[in-house]
């Protein structure tokens, strides 16, 4: 380890709390991993492929996000994910069913042009795909969209919404057509709810308990009723307390709560991890995160995290960014040392 190395990692962002979304499940260590458990990510994927409702419970920055996207990663065929944001849409997305499922189509029709953004000669493509050729996995692929379709199946998606809709009940069955076409081919799409954390800030949205409300008096049943669709939810702990979401409770099959990093060993897998993805962007061999951080720096930040909420992005990763940032600077160091630690503690307090 040498002062060059630690240079790297901090121009890289090693650290960084606030990945990209499509970095996220590259640079997420599983909770199951750190616990030694199967009641997280493996469990979410059970109950996903068996058409289940999940609710995944944990506060703003325990890791929801990163549970749910390396859940549902590129690499795994048979769970084709489809973000559906609510709490950045109008309120009508949130609370009622047939704008919902329109909402559903729209988000669908934009997956398909990423996934296909070349539509010439579509008929020559749906052609020389029925020739015999090597098998390459289920209509699955990966592709720089959010959502990799075989041509024939990106084809028939298109065509579904595509097709004119103007009544509640056209609307509805357009929804469901969509859905069973990706079950067709043996796949089992799973709408993604992630982004309900927003109804906490009520200065973005001024409505945001009424809206919460609408959703989970609808939404939910819809899911179940209307829909038969997997579907993970992403909630904070306080929403648990709503009647709303109590009476909901019924259509969901299943929650799931986050669980805190449960040691310094945890914090050092983390660490390894983005340590290793920084390295590797620049042609260099990972390095151990022992020598990245002293043991006593790690065991110092794993006490303040977990004496805390667990808020893996404030009272973790952005600590631990601030004292990468701290080690670069202090000209005599090699590694992060406790010191570093303790002094970014101190200043992101004051």
């Amino acid at each position: 380890m040498t002062r060059k190395d630690l240079e790297i990692l901090y121009d890289s962002g090693a650290f960084d709390p606030s990945p990209r979304h499509q970095e996220l499940f590259a640079v997420h260590v599983p909770f199951d991993t750190m616990t030694g458990t199967r009641g997280c990510e493996q469990a979410l994927a059970s109950a996903l492929r068996r058409r289940e409702r999940v609710t995944l419970v944990g506060t703003s920055g325990a890791g929801k996000s990163s549970v749910i996207a390396a859940t549902l990663h590129p690499m795994v065929e048979d769970l084709v994910p489809l973000p559906i944001p609510v709490a950045v849409e109008r309120p009508a997305v949130a609370g009622d069913p047939v704008a919902f499922v329109r909402h559903l189509v729209q988000v669908v029709s934009r997956l398909v042009q990423q996934a296909q953004p070349d539509r010439g000669g579509q008929a020559r493509k749906i052609e020389n795909e029925t020739r015999p050729k090597i098998k390459r996995g289920r209509g699955f692929s990966v592709t720089p969209g959010l959502v990799g379709l075989s041509v024939r199946l990106a084809y028939e998606l298109e065509a579904a919404v595509d097709e004119p809709s103007h009544t509640s009940d056209q609307i509805m069955d357009q929804g469901r057509q969509i859905l069973d076409l990706f079950r067709s081919r043996g796949l089992t799409p799973v709408l993604v709810l992630d982004d309900t954390d927003r109804w906490l800030n009520t200065a973005y949205l001024p409505e945001s308990s009424q809206t919460r409300a609408a959703f989970f008096a609808t939404i939910p049943r819809l899911l179940a009723e209307e829909l038969d669709a997997a579907a993970a939810i992403a909630v904070h702990p306080t929403y648990l307390d709503d009647p709303a979401f109590r009476a909901a409770r019924g259509f969901l099959s299943r929650m799931i709560s986050v669980p805190a990093v449960p040691s310094a060993g945890g914090i050092a897998a983390i660490a390894h991890r983005r340590i290793a993805l920084a390295m590797d962007r620049h042609g260099l061999p990972a390095i151990e995160a022992n020598e990245v951080l002293a043991d006593a720096a790690l065991v110092t930040l794993h006490d303040y995290y977990s004496s805390r909420p667990s808020d893996v992005r404030r009272n973790l990763l952005l600590v631990l960014h601030a004292a990468l940032t701290l080690a670069v600077d202090d000209l005599d160091a090699k590694r992060i040392e406790r010191g570093h630690v303790e002094l970014a503690i101190a200043e992101g307090e004051g």
